[in-house]
């Protein structure tokens, strides 16, 4: 199984002696797999097979199935039949009637006709019909597999291009560190000479070690490039994989925010900034990931 969009579309057709059966699939993104589908009442019956065919192949998704009907102009799918029974008890009332009233009036047809329940409507056998159904259902399924992969596979090319981004600004943000640090000691420095202050070298190394404490960015940095290579191993994974992906990316953007609070300089905020921007490029493709 390769990476799947959760959007996509397809549809199939098919020929039966009866008529003609079509099938629409439509899925968008969903957070779990919700099926949806409208079908001729006849085709009810093997609305649990075509639901289980679906749940077998999706795993994720809003589903949408539409199956619609065009019987052969030769072909009825209800058969109507007389019911003699009801017929001859009808009959034998109006006989009954008349010899208790002493009358000669009969029914005529119009009257037999108007009764309820003389005509039957029975359904035809459909069974042919479902089995098609079930079959036709298979192959759009397949089509709509085919094209949510090839809709991931372009998705999976955009996830790792943004990938590579977020490594390589974390990298730059990595060769910053040194310069900031020693943009902030020489800071501190130019400000005890300008308020002529006598401070002992061992106590400005200590306050100096606890400004660079606040604003160190290390761990964030570390746990980025961990996020990134438990990202690029998942893209490879051979299963649904938008909830795992969902979840890093909520932990990317934690460590983006971090970086952009602790920032000292403006090139670690604009760089904070550029994160977040490619992660929620991501997350905007993640959505519709299976």
């Amino acid at each position: 199984m390769t990476m799947q969009s959760m959007t996509a579309f397809a549809a199939q057709a098919v020929e039966t002696d009866l008529g003609r059966l079509t099938c629409e699939i439509k899925s968008v993104n969903q957070r779990f797999l919700d099926i949806t589908i409208k079908c001729p009442d006849f085709l009810r019956a093997a609305e649990h097979n075509l639901r289980k065919s679906i749940e077998k192949t999706l795993a994720r998704g809003k589903v949408l199935v539409f199956i619609n009907f065009y019987p052969s102009d030769q072909v009825a799918l209800t058969e109507l039949k007389v019911n003699h029974a009801l017929l001859a008890q009808l009959q034998s009332c109006v006989t009954d009637i008349n010899q208790t009233l002493g009358t000669a009036d009969s029914l005529q047809l119009p009257h037999f006709m108007r009764w309820p329940d003389v005509i039957i409507q029975e359904p035809a056998d459909t069974s042919q019909l479902q089995t098609a159904a079930v079959s036709l259902i298979e192959q759009t399924i397949a089509d709509l597999v085919d094209s949510r992969q090839r809709e991931g596979a372009a998705m999976q090319s955009v996830l790792a291009d943004k990938l590579a981004q977020l490594a390589d600004i974390t990298h730059n943000i990595r060769s910053y560190v040194p310069d900031i640090n020693q943009q902030l000691a020489d800071k501190m420095r130019i400000r005890l000479a300008d308020l002529d202050i006598d401070a002992q070298p061992e106590r400005f190394e200590q306050e100096l070690a606890l400004h660079l404490q606040k604003i160190d960015i290390t761990e964030e940095l570390d746990r980025l490039d961990a996020h990134v290579a438990e990202f690029e191993r998942i893209l490879t994974l051979q299963e649904p994989t938008g909830r795992r992906m969902d979840f890093l990316m909520q932990e990317l953007n934690r460590e983006a925010n971090t970086i952009g609070s602790k920032s000292a300089a403006m090139t670690t905020s604009n760089a904070s900034v550029d994160l977040k921007v490619v992660i929620e490029q991501m997350r905007e493709q993640i959505q519709n990931i299976e």
